[in-house]
């Protein structure tokens, strides 16, 4: 898995810019190699005919509900969108979440992206909470 890191940390990079997040190969590498780290089995490549095509890394964490999946790091290149892929992915973490006994599953989707309404259309719901962010 840790060969698939740099393939992935491209398409993190990749896709994420077109929203104006500004990764660079250091800060993707060491962000997707932390939660690989921390969150073994929760990790996934997304691959099409020996190609990685996409990337879900998830983590853990207990809350109000129980026990969250977090979907921290997802996305499909560009030119494989719309293929069914990201509906599969979802399908898969689904599932996965249901057999490990996870409560909820939960991301961060920006309102103004297309994905937002695909998020929607597999069940999840906007929250009234907003991340802040503070530069120390």
């Amino acid at each position: 898995m840790k060969a698939d890191l740099p393939p992935c940390a491209r398409i993190l990079i990749e896709e994420f810019s077109k929203q104006g997040e500004q990764w660079n190969k250091e800060s993707a590498a060491a962000r997707l190699s932390e939660l690989l780290d921390d969150n073994p089995g929760l990790c996934f490549c997304l691959e099409l005919e020996g190609e990685i095509i996409g990337l879900l890394f998830c983590e853990k964490f207990s809350y109000v509900k129980g026990t969250y999946l977090w979907l921290s790091e997802f996305a499909i290149t560009s030119e494989h969108q719309g293929e069914g892929h990201g509906l599969e992915a979802l399908k898969f973490i689904d599932e996965l979440a249901k057999k490990k006994g996870f409560n909820v599953l939960i991301l961060a989707a920006n309102e103004k992206e297309k994905a937002f309404s695909f998020y929607q259309k597999f069940g999840f719901e906007a929250t009234n909470y907003r991340f802040m962010e503070k530069d120390v």
